[in-house]
């Protein structure tokens, strides 16, 4: 009997596709066997790596911990032989702190220069009320500081800080913008100061140049009276005054809220002048003390 040749082909094919069939059926089992493998091992060396990682974490956990211990002793042994060593440093000098800002609070400052022997004064500018005054607050302080412009009213009441800073001060002036709630005043402005503090630096947005208003007028003015002027900020000041201080050529201490930069701040008006702090704009840490200073 003949074999039809058409039955023929169809069982070789088939014949051929059950075997592809079984041998796609077979590398797919073994490429899941493989990829379970791989998946496992994967998570094995993850497991080992995050175990590793918690190691590292508490080791330096670990680290953090004394570095915060050892600087709280370097600290507080810092803070106990501070008031000595400032002691009578500025004995007999008369010390004006301006603070131009208001954004952050320098009383621990004032009181280091209190413990080394200043004569401390200080006036603060009570900014959110200078530069949001309304019409009326404006034309009183026009009609009375006899002003053609309101642009000339932050000159006026920076002119009248800079003459009290000399020893000049206007007390009508002064007791004037005091009640107006733009300055405020503690102290004894009667002589002229051995040093002016301007301390500024802001905790606005971006982009505040208030600086230019206050400070730097203020800076411009007390140097035609010849008197020597320093600026300050804090350690976390959000937006930095110091490069421009700088360029007024002035002393500047970045830092004024730890000891150490209280003690650059009295250092500098003991004589060494420059730039200290922590920041960028700083050129080193502290003053220079030589061996001698070094065990007075």
């Amino acid at each position: 009997m003949l074999i039809n040749i058409k039955y023929l082909v169809i069982t070789v094919i088939s014949i051929f596709l059950a075997l592809g069939i079984g041998i796609l059926v077979g590398v797919q089992m073994d490429s899941e066997e493989i990829i379970v493998e791989q998946q496992e091992i994967t998570l094995q060396k993850m497991e080992e790596k995050f175990s590793e990682l918690n190691q590292t974490n508490e080791e330096l956990k670990n680290q953090i911990q004394k570095l915060s211990d050892a600087n709280q002793l370097s600290e507080t042994y810092i803070k106990n032989i501070f008031p000595d060593y400032i002691k009578g440093k500025l004995a007999g000098m008369h010390v004006v702190v301006v603070e131009t800002s208001g954004d952050y609070v320098y009383t621990e400052m004032r009181q280091a220069l209190k413990t080394a022997g200043a004569d401390v004064v200080s006036i603060s500018f009570d900014n959110d009320k200078l530069f949001n005054m309304t019409e009326e607050d404006e034309s009183e302080l026009m009609a009375y500081f006899k002003l053609a412009s309101k642009e000339n009213i932050i000159p006026a009441i920076v002119k009248n800080v800079s003459d009290a800073a000399y020893g000049k001060a206007n007390k009508e002036n002064l007791a004037f913008l005091i009640e107006k709630g733009i300055l405020y005043v503690s102290g004894n402005l009667e002589t002229p100061a051995n040093y002016v503090v301007i301390a500024g630096g802001s905790s606005r947005d971006e982009g505040d140049n208030r600086y230019e208003a206050i400070d730097i007028p203020l800076i411009r003015e007390l140097k035609k009276y010849s008197l020597p002027v320093i600026g300050v900020e804090t350690t976390d000041a959000k937006i930095s005054y110091i490069e421009m201080y700088k360029k007024q050529n002035i002393s500047t201490v970045d830092n004024v809220d730890t000891v150490i930069g209280q003690t650059s701040l009295i250092l500098v008006m003991t004589g060494k002048e420059g730039h200290y702090g922590v920041k960028n704009s700083a050129n080193s840490l502290m003053p220079f003390l030589s061996e001698e200073e070094k065990t007075q």
